[in-house]
């Protein structure tokens, strides 16, 4: 009869060959959307290149991990062997995240419109990043500026909250100390559009960097997939509207990232 190690062993490897899959296939969706974007000219070739790199980068560092590991099974004793399994489940789980990133990257959207008051949802985003904070939360503080007469649009209230909520976390994490974020809601009447504006006080933007954010795969922090902001961009794109990322006018630090939608 096989012991507990071994069947956590064999329970590892079978979600692991199960992720190998799935990467597979949200890599070969990835390449597609590359080669459109190629033929689109919307990015530039170097970009494309780093992409595949970085890509490469972020899964096989925890493959490397697990392979190591495993290595040092067959030289282990009983004790030692459960931690390796540990390590070797974080490896599998980080692999996860990165395919379930992938995944949800890579698939088209689907929308289900309705009329939403788009005031209260950018209440849900700053009561959602406050939620996710949890002990943090006090290192932050929110701002809403929102005009006195009720804005509805017809949009899809579960992405665009998505794609408000990537921007906040984007902000709260090159925030790692705390900040303040600022969110606006207004009506450009002569544009007849909707603009929502949302800056942090993170250390900006570098000139090399200023067109990349919206790049997938493109990140400055140590951690994460950089799929946030290309995500929320899709999002915008698909209800018609535009975004963009602007550092703040000196001497103030951070971005501002302005969303507009159409009023009709």
């Amino acid at each position: 009869m096989e012991n507990q190690s071994s069947l956590d062993l064999k329970k590892c490897f079978e979600s692991f060959n199960a992720s190998l899959s799935e990467v597979e296939k949200a890599y070969g969706r990835i390449i597609r959307q590359i080669d459109a974007y190629c033929r689109q000219d919307t990015m530039p070739v170097e970009y494309l290149k780093e992409l595949a790199g970085n890509l490469a980068h972020e899964i096989r560092n925890p493959l490397a991990g697990i392979a190591v590991l495993t290595e040092l099974l067959a030289q282990q004793g009983e004790d030692d062997q459960a931690r390796s399994i540990q390590g070797i489940l974080h490896g599998v789980q980080r692999i996860d995240t990165i395919v379930e990133s992938l995944i949800a990257f890579s698939q088209p959207l689907v929308f289900h419109t309705t009329q939403c008051n788009v005031g209260d949802l950018l209440q849900r985003a700053v009561e959602a990043a406050r939620m996710q904070l949890q002990g943090a939360c006090e290192d932050y503080r929110f701002e809403l500026d929102l005009p006195q007469e009720t804005i509805h649009r017809e949009i899809d209230p579960a992405l665009m909250l998505q794609a408000v909520q990537n921007v906040l976390k984007n902000s709260i994490e090159v925030m790692p100390d705390g900040g303040d974020i600022r969110l606006s809601l207004s009506h450009d009447e002569p544009k007849h559009i909707l603009v929502v504006e949302i800056e942090d006080e993170g250390p900006g933007l570098t000139s090399a960097d200023v067109d990349k954010p919206f790049y997938p795969f493109f990140t400055t922090k140590t951690y994460g997939m950089g799929l946030g902001l290309p995500a929320s961009r899709l999002i915008v794109e698909k209800h018609g509207g535009g975004i963009l990322i602007q550092n703040r006018p000196e001497p103030e630090t951070g971005v501002r990232v302005i969303l507009t939608l159409p009023m009709d």
